[in-house]
């Protein structure tokens, strides 16, 4: 069992205030160091310092990731327990609520910036097919003044630390990306690069939705409106951060749209409010300085897509049962017996 030297905790908590990492999470990074170079030389045997470690990519990510020449070194992670505090009254107002709108950016940017630190501290020159995740862990109770303060969020982030010296970047400025490895590979043979991850949140309100519908069908106009003025706010912030890493395009968009039917606040009021949050993320990329789009093949593992059967017309589903392509079979003989015979009278 590997033993751990004891830490001093307050230290430990110094450096994370300071916007550093934890320093249990310096020591793991620095024992995957010992092996990383050994580890990203193709065809050097497993050395006695070389570490194994996890990675989050899937197979076909992997064999793609070292194909388009990004080769894995380290698993690294980044996460942060955000307290929202004390909301102001929004009673009887629409609009956005921007103590959460920044409550939820502020979340995300820590944990990215965190899992930002780990890639700087290997070396890395991007991470790859970064996972999202994120929860409310307790909910606050809206009361006449507001929110009471006691709604907690957690966010993390999970990806692999790739050394990819393709990726043009500043020294210690590795890029991260959600991107797959499939994905990077594609855009790779195309001669495109990830330059910078962006995501954005904003929280709508809207007092009153079901004030002027006197029990009638139709649509809720003001609960239509709030997704779309959220999303177009959100849409232009993402793309400021686009323009500011210099991105071409945004790709590999995740957009959630999320409504909530909330209590108005004022006692024995019967008419509800809505909550929209409008939560988005993406990857900006580039053209590769220099490099021209070339000609590429599929690599020979990609062909396991390309459905059963010769002709168009004879195509064989996965879900077929055994009775099905034994009949099938049989056709496809009969037709070929036929075909012979024809060829047979016509010479």
């Amino acid at each position: 069992m590997t033993s751990h030297a004891k830490l001093d905790l307050r230290a430990s908590l110094a450096r994370v205030a300071a916007g550093g990492i934890p320093l249990r999470a310096e020591q793991r990074l620095a024992a995957e160091m010992e092996g990383a170079s050994e580890r990203s030389q193709p065809g050097v045997r497993p050395g006695p310092n070389r570490k194994l470690f996890t990675s989050d990519l899937s197979v076909s990510e992997f064999l793609l990731a070292r194909d388009a020449k990004c080769d894995p070194i380290s698993q690294v992670m980044g996460s942060c327990i955000y307290h929202v505090g004390q909301i102001a009254d929004y009673k009887g107002k629409t609009g956005v609520i921007n103590v959460i709108s920044d409550a939820h950016r502020e979340s995300r940017r820590a944990a990215l910036h965190r899992l930002f630190l780990e890639a700087q501290m290997l070396g890395a020159d991007a991470v790859i097919g970064v996972h999202l995740k994120d929860r409310m862990i307790t909910m606050g109770a809206r009361g006449k003044g507001g929110d009471d303060g006691g709604e907690v969020l957690e966010f993390t982030v999970v990806g692999t630390a790739v050394r990819a010296p393709w990726i043009t970047h500043k020294p210690k400025q590795p890029i991260i990306t959600d991107l797959s490895g499939q994905d990077l590979w594609a855009l790779a043979q195309d001669g495109y690069e990830p330059c910078g991850f962006m995501f954005e949140f904003c929280r709508f309100h809207v007092w009153h939705v079901t004030g002027n519908t006197q029990m009638l069908a139709g649509e809720l106009t003001q609960a239509s409106d709030a997704v779309q003025k959220a999303r177009a706010i959100a849409a232009q912030k993402l793309g400021q951060q686009a323009l500011a890493c210099g991105a071409e395009y945004v790709v590999g968009s995740d957009l959630e749209i999320e409504l909530r039917e909330v209590p108005c606040g004022y006692g024995g009021c019967e008419l509800d409010d809505v909550d929209v949050d409008v939560s988005w993320f993406g990857t900006g990329i580039r053209r590769i300085p220099g490099r021209a789009q070339t000609s590429h093949e599929l690599p020979p593992f990609m062909l396991s897509m390309i459905p059963l059967g010769r002709r168009k017309d004879a195509l064989i589903d996965a879900e077929d049962d055994e009775d099905d392509i034994e009949v099938a079979a049989e056709e496809a003989e009969e037709a070929a017996l036929e075909a012979d015979e024809d060829a047979g009278d016509a010479g």
